[in-house]
């Protein structure tokens, strides 16, 4: 009997969705998402707000634990684990991001991960069931950002991962649980979800990823333990309905031939770490630069520049003049234009103290102004950047950027991808360890038991390495 409800129809879909039903391009684009995931969060646990929340968790112990990524001898309950490496995902802005616009495998993969540890050893998770899991939580954060237009474009109240990305959370454990009561789950989860986007810029944003990662597994938990939520969840302007003035929900596609959002919208995928839309304008600032240094056959004359101008749509908490933290760095146009300008690219590297604070950066940051082309809309799907240098000669140079290297119209390579993994973990696995992640995220859909991932992940390698290759 077909479900009267969205959210009836949401948990009847779900329920009966199984990996035969992934489509080749679905697990080719979902594995690469996985990868990088688990790239920028092991990077991510050198910073200073993983290791805040990891001192903290570290209160917390149960009977059952899940691995810390890239911590041999450090664990946490399964909550906890996720909480910490969801933190870590989403430290350095550097994890993918999706059209409507959210985070979606930062909110997904850290709880799936844990959960898979907590598991009876008899029940093992394949990598069949993580990737089912996993998209299961990729397309309920889609599903639920088609419901509203202004979705669609650059948030400006509120943080999207900490409420879709908690729903997907909560779908995605629900799954690998093997729920039947969908509707429960979902609806803990949204009486948790929602972070306000005052927080961004700060050490507190990268909390509304792990939040969302623990929140989602705390909700399937809870539902599976028999509590009770209401089960409109999705129908209702009082529930999901009051995060969007514009809240249209509907029920999903039928099983048969089932469209999956990630077979019809691809992520984007960043070579740096800051906010989406400053990677149109490093890659306009650095063409601009190119043709510069080639006209004044030396380094960037900054005393001969009288302006740049940037032309990109207004998105107010990423128009910083003068940021004074790596945080609001990665969240202002003027710090990523002015530093491509100066180096001719961007890097980790660019958000050092040292380079944040440099004479000549801000001196060029002191030249730099916005504007606001109306036909330059605040969508990841078709905002432009345009940069312009002025002279003190009166001359003008100029370039733009419509679709950058990494965006979803212009994917990164698999060679580029697992470059940006490699160098993100050198400094944080033995390299058996780095290679095992890659060959087991490219083989997953073989592996018998994900938790050798976890293994991995962990950073033990040649122990781990002959017994993932029994399992492929």
């Amino acid at each position: 009997m077909w479900a009267k409800t969205v959210t009836g129809n949401f948990a009847k879909v779900i329920h009966g969705l199984n990996a035969n039903q992934l489509t080749d391009q679905v697990i080719q684009r979902s594995k690469r998402m996985i990868l990088d995931t688990l790239g920028v969060g092991l990077l991510g646990t050198s910073t200073e707000v993983f290791h805040k929340v990891a001192q903290y968790s570290k209160i917390y112990s149960s009977d059952l634990s899940s691995t810390i990524w890239g911590h041999l001898d450090f664990r946490l309950p399964p909550l906890y684990a996720a909480f910490v490496n969801g933190v870590a995902v989403h430290s350095m802005d550097f994890d993918d991001t999706w059209h409507p616009a959210t985070h979606p495998s930062g909110a997904v993969l850290p709880a799936l991960i844990a959960l898979s540890e907590a598991f009876p050893q008899k029940k093992k998770i394949s990598g069949l069931d993580l990737l089912l899991a996993f998209n299961v939580g990729i397309e309920v954060q889609g599903r639920l950002l088609h419901f509203s237009r202004e979705a669609r474009n650059i948030p400006r109240r509120f943080h999207p991962p900490a409420v879709v990305g908690t729903m997907g959370s909560a779908a995605a454990c629900a799954k690998l649980l093997a729920l039947d009561q969908l509707e429960h789950a979902l609806a803990i989860a949204a009486s948790y979800a929602g972070a306000p986007l005052a927080n961004a810029a700060t050490q507190i944003k990268p909390l509304h990823v792990g939040n969302a990662a623990k929140n989602g597994l705390e909700a399937a938990c809870l539902a599976l333990q028999g509590l009770q939520g209401n089960k409109q969840i999705l129908d209702m302007e009082s529930g999901m309905g009051a995060f969007y003035t514009d809240y249209n929900p509907q029920t999903l596609p039928t099983l048969q031939s089932y469209p999956w959002l990630l077979d019809q919208q691809d992520v984007a995928i960043k070579r740096f770490p800051a906010h989406l839309a400053t990677h149109w304008v490093a890659d306009a600032a650095s063409s601009v630069r190119r043709k510069l240094v080639e006209r004044s056959e030396s380094l960037l004359p900054i005393d001969k520049i009288e302006k740049v101008i940037l032309k990109v749509p207004e998105v107010k908490y990423v128009n910083r003049p003068s940021p004074a933290s790596e945080h609001e760095a990665r969240h202002s146009f003027q710090f990523v234009a002015c530093s491509a300008l100066l180096d001719g690219s961007m890097s980790v590297q660019s958000f050092a103290s040292e380079n944040i604070h440099r004479p000549a950066l801000r001196e060029l940051l002191c030249k730099t102004q916005l504007e606001h082309p109306p036909d330059n809309t605040p969508s990841f799907d078709s905002l432009y950047c345009q940069v312009s240098i002025t002279l003190r000669d009166g001359s003008t140079i100029s370039d733009g950027c419509t679709t950058f290297y990494g965006h979803w119209r212009k994917p990164l390579e698999k060679e580029d991808l697992e470059k940006k993994f490699q160098s993100n973990t050198l400094d944080i696995l033995p390299t058996e360890a780095m290679e095992g992640i890659i060959e087991t995220v490219y083989n997953l859909e073989k592996v018998e038991d994900c938790s050798v991932l976890s293994t991995f992940l962990s950073g033990q390698s040649a122990r781990a390495l002959s017994e993932k290759l029994r399992f492929l």
